[in-house]
């Protein structure tokens, strides 16, 4: 009632995301750095476990489809000043958590409290997108903030210790690798089914194959015998 009368503090949760220290954001393994603009976003993939999410990599719009934002984000380049200068950001997001009306719902199992980054080279969608990287942390500091008053807010950083899910990290950098074309993805994927098939039928197949293998020689090198006609049939 009081705040009727009163202007009232919203408040927020928030986490900072902080990619100005030692590792750039590139395009590659080798360079360039990832163009300003270009959207960092802050979340996690819906009822996708972590080999999920690195099989679906090839199907962006299946993957935004399942992610649930923490906030608006942020965008390569914002907070780090005039021009700002591209591979590098540092923004907070800010969503709320708790009744009567969240923003941002927790995430349940499998993903439990890991906080994701879904960065990619679009300032739009993903699907316009020909890079992305995703990654989170195993860190205390990569879970989600379970108030609104502040008291457990917190900050990432590229500079943590990652788990690439897509793309990779060296010392220096964070780097995205190419969306793969959806037809080539489908065809990587059948043949990954392919191997586990033989893989779990290797046995089996290799004692077939050796079979086969003294049948053709034994062949080759015996004479030509007659087979004894079956009188009785």
């Amino acid at each position: 009632m009081f705040c009727a009368f009163t202007p009232c503090e919203v408040r927020a949760a928030t986490i900072t995301v902080d990619g100005t220290g030692m590792r750039s954001l590139l395009l590659a393994i080798s360079g360039p750095p990832v163009p300003i603009d270009s959207r960092v976003m802050v979340g996690y993939f819906a009822g996708l476990t972590d080999p999920e999410i690195i099989a679906d990599q090839g199907n962006p719009e299946f993957l935004e489809s399942t992610f649930v934002a923490f906030g608006p984000g942020g965008v390569v380049g914002e907070g780090t000043g005039e021009p700002p200068t591209a591979g590098f950001f540092t923004f907070p997001t800010t969503a709320t958590v708790e009744p009567p009306s969240p923003t941002f719902i927790e995430p349940s199992s499998p993903n439990n409290q890991q906080i994701y980054i879904w960065t990619f080279d679009s300032n739009n969608l993903p699907t316009d997108a020909a890079h992305q990287a995703i990654f989170t942390s195993t860190l205390p500091n990569w879970r989600w903030p379970t108030t609104d008053d502040g008291l457990t807010d917190t900050s990432i950083s590229l500079d943590d210790s990652l788990s690439m899910l897509v793309g990779g990290s060296s010392s220096d950098a964070v780097f995205m690798v190419a969306i793969p074309e959806p037809g080539s993805w489908a065809l990587f994927g059948f043949g990954m089914i392919g191997l586990l098939a033989v893989r779990r039928n290797g046995v089996s197949a290799f004692r077939l194959t050796s079979s086969a293998a003294k049948l053709q020689r034994g062949s080759a090198v015996s004479p030509t015998v007659d087979a004894p006609v079956n009188s009785s049939t």
